[in-house]
């Protein structure tokens, strides 16, 4: 793959340099500081200017100041490390690295390896000298050999820090990161399922939970790093644990949006255009996030778009009588249990501890646990529920409209106090299992190793999101019909099956 998008791209879309370039384009100014006993030195990546920030290491070993400076002065700066001179004739030492000096030096003495990455100065008395070596964002310096290629020294002696000059990518794309993170899904699923229509997201769920499991274990069995530290920056740092092929954000920047798009078709009447360009643009700041956070490469992010697209192929067409049972048959919810907690045991072993099979046990306990609470909802719910419920229109399409000012403000509520409570009832159910499965091992609950064991870590986080997801869809919305804020719809589109 990488030998195929060289051919054909003019560069590997695995190359971290890849990432870090559009970093650097997006406005993320990084900056090297090499680890010494006696200091650090700042490097930097050079402004217009050729400033530098921080603070730079003596030959000795000390510690000095600098103020950034502009190119030609005496205080000049040379790959981000500043030399304080009285005069042009004293930038020659420097420190020297693969045989190119750190300071002032002639273009005839640099190899034409690096020759493109120099620059020149002209100085008050007219001669011309070339200012140092300005390194791209592909490595630190000093793993910058003569023929311009990457060292091999350890990443480890580097300190690597970032300024953000771009605020408003920076919270477009973090916005854009957290479409893929767990407060977005509670968020998700329990909006549309109270505001919207279960109809339509009990089917998306199917969807996600299918890419997200299939996606999530191809990490740990490919087990591809995530893009090289440094040249990127890693500005997210839950995830930087796990793999990186593929980017299972990309996969649910694919799977909620186009499977929002593919159920709403036909049942709602919209312009399928525009639904078409919102879930493009909601796949694009999904992926494109993931590249600025440095989080992934471009071929993280076009197998996971690839991926996506191709289990949606393979999944939409089962999804139907997948609903219907789970919705329906007496025994859904025993054997969706039992399917999901194999899921868990035959997720990929782990050659290292991270995020991914927690996470991966997360989308299964909440899939799972929102079909058991509308199955719990279509068999058993208090008579006086059909009396309150209004039936659905016959057939569909139906129309997709701005809903009444009172609707958006019982919607609200709705979110509100839903939210509330069901993180409430997450929270309490997370230090309850915790607690007793800590006790019952011998384990301090506090220590966060704990929750890394596997008899921890699949039961604390099934078990809790899973009864919390019956929360939010049995009780609450009989919480909802006790309030007076209940959307009838909601009954009616798990009554219509359920009780076929």
């Amino acid at each position: 793959m990488n030998d195929l998008g060289k051919r054909i791209l003019g560069f590997s879309p695995s190359d971290s340099r890849i990432t870090a370039e559009f970093q650097r384009i997006c406005g993320i100014k990084i900056h090297y500081d090499k680890k010494s006993n006696g200091g650090a030195h700042s490097y930097g990546i050079l402004g217009a200017n050729g400033g530098c920030t921080g603070s730079t290491v003596n030959l000795n070993g000390t510690s000095e100041k600098h103020d950034p400076v502009v190119n030609g002065s005496k205080h000049s700066s040379i790959n981000g490390h500043c030399h304080e001179a009285a005069s042009k004739d004293s930038y020659k030492n420097g420190i020297s690295r693969n045989g190119i000096t750190n300071g002032f030096v002639t273009e005839s003495s640099v190899p034409n390896g690096l020759k493109s990455r120099l620059k020149n100065v002209t100085e008050s008395n007219g001669s011309t000298r070339t200012n140092g070596l300005i390194f791209d964002q592909d490595c630190a310096p000093s793993k910058r050999l003569a023929n311009g290629h990457v060292g091999e020294e350890d990443d480890s002696e580097w300190l690597v820090s970032y300024t953000v000059e771009n605020p408003v990518l920076y919270y477009l794309f973090s916005f854009g990161a957290s479409l893929g993170n767990e407060i977005f899904y509670i968020l998700f699923f329990s909006s549309t399922l109270w505001n919207f229509d279960s109809y339509v997201v009990r089917k998306v769920l199917i969807v996600w939970c299918v890419i997200m499991y299939l996606g999530q274990a191809a990490k740990d069995f490919i087990r591809w790093p995530r893009p090289k530290s440094p040249p990127v920056v890693r500005l997210e740092q839950r995830y930087e644990l796990e793999y990186g092929m593929p980017s299972t954000h990309a996969m649910v920047g694919v799977a909620i949006p186009f499977g929002m798009l593919v159920y709403m078709s036909g049942r709602y009447e919209f312009q399928f255009t525009y639904g078409l360009l919102f879930a493009i643009t909601w796949s694009i700041l999904v992926s494109f996030s993931r590249l600025y956070l440095g989080m992934h490469s471009v071929l993280d992010i076009i197998a996971g778009i690839g991926f996506a697209f191709f289990l949606m192929g393979a999944t939409v067409p089962f999804v139907d009588q997948i609903d219907k049972f789970l919705i329906s048959h007496p025994h859904a919810v025993p054997v969706m249990v039992i399917a999901c907690i194999i899921l868990c045991f035959l997720y990929p072993s782990l050659d290292k501890w991270s995020t991914a099979r927690g996470d991966t046990t997360l989308v299964l306990g909440v899939f799972s646990g929102i079909y058991a609470g509308l199955w719990f909802t279509g068999k058993f719910h208090p008579a006086d529920v059909d009396y309150f419920v209004t039936p659905e229109p016959e057939m569909p399409p139906f129309e997709l409209a701005i809903p009444p000012l009172a609707d958006i403000w019982l919607a609200l509520m709705r979110q509100l106090v839903g939210v509330a409570i069901v993180v409430v009832i997450l929270t309490l159910l997370k230090l309850g299992i915790l607690h007793a499965l800590a006790s019952l091992m011998g384990l301090d609950p506090k220590d966060p190793s704990t929750k890394r064991h596997l008899a921890v870590e699949l039961p604390y986080k099934y078990v809790s999101y899973f009864l919390s997801a019956i929360a939010a869809t049995y009780l609450m919305p009989l919480l909802f019909l006790r309030f007076g804020i209940a959307r009838a719809s909601y009954y009616s589109e798990i009554f219509n099956l359920a009780q076929k």
